[in-house]
């Protein structure tokens, strides 16, 4: 026996119903997915950067890489090691953020690309909170005084402002899509249990 269209209308007309009504209820950001995803991201971070610095490390004394010397030139070899150091840092920072990304958006379970980003505006706030803590002690601690280095300040500007851009695009697009991603599993769940 065949249903008839109007009633496999009216099925998908409840569907679409409940879908929205559970949206407006629970949809938006979850601060509280959002800052769990920025720990998963952050806890990732970490363990990845660590796996970067010791391949670069392992690779460097390998291809016997001198030691960089304090305002001395850098060889060919460690320019290399740098530039690859930074690519696989970009790449670990991705990884992570889309682990921190998913972990919001399945825990939301709406709003995945808003909640991904969440996660980015945690580390933000976290991160101006630092800064701010570490420009107060800052006049107690002063370690490039105490490692005898001299900096210019607008060279480090520059460099400061240009990597934070492009890690910050890194971020956003890499938990956007993991949030995607967690949100998706729930649709996915959905769809087979006849939900929707």
């Amino acid at each position: 026996m065949t249903t008839p269209p109007e009633r496999l209308h009216s099925v998908e007309s409840i569907h679409v119903a409940r879908e929205r009504r559970l949206r407006e209820r629970y949809g938006g950001f979850s601060w509280g997915a959002d800052f769990l995803g920025f720990a998963v991201a952050n806890f990732f971070t970490v363990v990845f950067l660590a796996l970067v610095g010791a391949i670069v490390g392992a690779v460097g004394y390998q291809m016997g890489a001198p030691a960089p010397k304090v305002g001395g030139t850098l060889s060919p070899t460690s320019q290399h090691l740098g530039v690859g150091g930074v690519i696989g840092a970009l790449i670990a920072i991705a990884l992570a953020y889309l682990l921190g990304g998913y972990a919001a958006g399945r825990m939301a379970r709406f709003d995945g690309v808003k909640n991904g980003i969440g996660v980015v505006l945690w580390t933000i706030v976290v991160g101006i909170i630092l800064g701010i803590i570490g420009a107060v002690l800052g006049t107690k601690f002063n370690v490039a005084g105490q490692l005898h280095l001299t900096i210019d300040a607008a060279t480090l500007t520059r460099a400061g402002v240009i990597s934070l851009v492009i890690t910050l695009l890194v971020m956003v697009a890499a938990a956007a899509c993991g949030g995607r991603m967690g949100a998706a599993y729930h649709r996915t769940i959905d769809r087979e249990a006849g939900v929707t």
